[in-house]
């Protein structure tokens, strides 16, 4: 028997359902009541559960009554009394009468009974979902019962992936956990072995029925998986801020993480989506002004993990190659001989140009981009803003400088750019609160005078974004808001 299971909880109005799956034994009563196609339904999909389904209802439809003789179950034709949940485990009320569906939840809940009431969510204390069964390996998908042909596509579309005997691999797999145990010590490096197995050939060896290449398989991977634990490190770029701009190897390689040291700008839903939930999950991002954690702090904190042979993930906001401190964190792990992977990411000036419809190079419109951030030297340097002059036929893209754009307005022009130059400045790029905010060089400081861009924000400059106006496909939100909240990331 199955309850409703989905990633993250979801709330209809004011109702939460939390996902979860419920052991019934064989002599626990699940009682329906009702005698319709809704029951009908219901009693269906329940066939499975191995529990003692009792169906009550003034009268029922003749397959109903085939279907629970069928099952083992009982019935009673009856007016419904209170009496009939009496040591029940669930309760169904799946009858036509508004009213009487009322009273029986209410009747059930005086019994501390979980009740469900056919497509009522809101009176549900659980509610049932779409399943994808393949033996004992269930899928449930749910709505919270605001959509269900929505959660009927979902199954389809998980059917199509499995395939039809993946119940045998399921079986195969069970044989195997005793000899994995008995050989493979350690608990990170018997799960690596595993996702090592089930990336191989052996899985559809199996499906196909070819038992014996499939065993050969797997005995020689079982001889060949070293021993003792497993560090590395994996620095990846979560991409700028939407959460399905992220590498598909950068999924893999966070799940096999047991520690994840995140920063601020981590897309929302990252970690839960595809880290494991025993993952070791701590924020060292920094924000202007506050930091969770100093660079050396973090260096000692990748240090100490990595010594205690972790695969740590240092997951960033953006590409881990931009602005991010990688060449320092590298340095760790290539003192410690421990191995490690830099996985690119979209970083913010290309996803947020896309997003506003910009393109950052095009033909007679910018030869080359420049990616840019203003350190307090990096404001004062003449020579700096000297060299920017001969870049007037480029992009700029300045990064973590939106408090500072009356000093670039005024330097730019400075340096010889034109005051009809557009610039662009976006706050919180591609994510839900994207914003955009244009003006001219000459006339960006005065337009924005006292406005405090919400961060992350960058600045773009160049003639390209004159294509704004006819690329724009992002709608602005209805409402100004802080994105990448706090505690975006309480928990995995």
């Amino acid at each position: 028997m199955l309850f409703y299971t989905t990633d993250d909880p979801l709330r209809v109005d004011s109702v939460a359902y939390i996902p979860f799956f419920l052991n019934v034994e064989p002599a626990d009563r699940i009682v329906i009541i009702g005698g319709g196609a809704v029951a009908l339904a219901k009693t269906q999909a329940l066939r499975s559960a191995g529990a003692a389904l009792h169906v009550v209802a003034e009268k029922l439809l003749p397959e109903l009554h085939w279907t629970i003789q069928r099952l083992g179950g009982t019935v009673d034709v009856s007016l419904y009394e209170a009496r009939f949940l009496y040591g029940a485990k669930l309760v169904i009320a799946a009858t036509s009468d508004k009213a009487l569906n009322a009273r029986i939840r209410a009747d059930a809940r005086g019994l501390g009974i979980p009740v469900n009431v056919v497509d009522t969510p809101e009176l549900c204390d659980f509610i049932f979902p779409a399943v994808v069964e393949r033996g004992d390996i269930q899928i449930a998908i749910s709505t919270s019962g605001i959509n269900p042909t929505l959660a009927r596509l979902l199954k389809r579309r998980i059917e199509q992936l499995l395939p039809w005997n993946f119940a045998a691999l399921a079986a195969w797999l069970k044989t195997k956990r005793t000899a994995a145990r008995q050989q493979i010590l350690s608990l990170q490096s018997r799960r690596l072995f595993w996702e090592d197995v089930l990336e191989s050939a052996i899985p559809q060896e199996i499906l196909e029925g070819n038992l014996a290449r499939g065993e050969a398989l797997f005995a020689e991977a079982l001889k060949q998986q070293p021993e003792g634990k497993r560090a590395a490190l994996y620095l990846i770029g979560a991409g700028p801020g939407h959460p399905d701009l992220i590498t598909v190897k950068a999924t893999q390689l966070l799940g096999q993480a047991d520690v994840i040291l995140y920063d601020r700008l981590v897309p929302h839903g990252l970690l839960s989506r595809y880290a494991r939930k025993d993952a070791q999950a701590i924020a060292v991002g920094k924000e202007p002004g506050r930091h969770h954690k100093t660079q050396a702090e973090i260096d000692a904190l990748l240090e100490r993990q990595l010594r205690a042979g972790k695969i740590v993930v240092r997951l960033k906001g953006g590409d881990p190659g931009i602005y991010a401190h990688s060449a320092e964190e590298i340095a760790v792990a290539a003192r410690l001989g421990v191995p490690y992977q830099i996985v690119p990411g979209i970083t913010a000036a290309l996803g947020c140009a896309a997003t506003a419809g910009i393109p950052l190079t095009e033909r007679d419109g910018a030869s080359g981009v420049r990616f840019l951030t203003l350190y307090d030297e990096q404001l004062h340097d003449d020579a700096f803003w000297k060299s920017l002059g001969l870049s007037r036929k480029e992009t700029l893209v300045f990064y973590m400088s939106g408090s500072r754009h009356r000093a670039v307005c005024e330097r730019l022009l400075q340096a010889g750019f034109h005051a009809d130059t557009l610039m662009l400045a976006i706050e919180q790029g591609t994510t839900p609160q994207h914003e955009e905010y244009e003006a001219t060089i000459g006339t960006f400081a005065d337009r924005y005078e006292g406005f405090s861009f919400i961060t992350p924000a960058l600045l773009i400059v160049g003639d390209v974004v004159r294509w704004r106006a006819r690329h724009q496909w992002k709608e602005a939100p209805s409402e100004r808001k802080a994105y990448f909240a706090e505690d975006a990331h309480g928990g995995i």
